[in-house]
């Protein structure tokens, strides 16, 4: 059980997706989120 959450950990925050222009899922969400925050105080 323990290997499928470090993989799970490593997926979601290390490993690079060269779909979301090669940085990690959370990174890509954090950097969204960022961005439609700066949107709404914008709009």
């Amino acid at each position: 059980m323990d290997e499928v959450i470090d993989w799970l950990n490593f997926y979601n925050h290390k490993r690079l997706h060269s779909t979301l222009s090669y940085v990690s899922p959370m990174t890509f969400e954090q950097r969204w989120n960022a961005a439609q925050q700066h949107d709404r105080k914008s709009a």
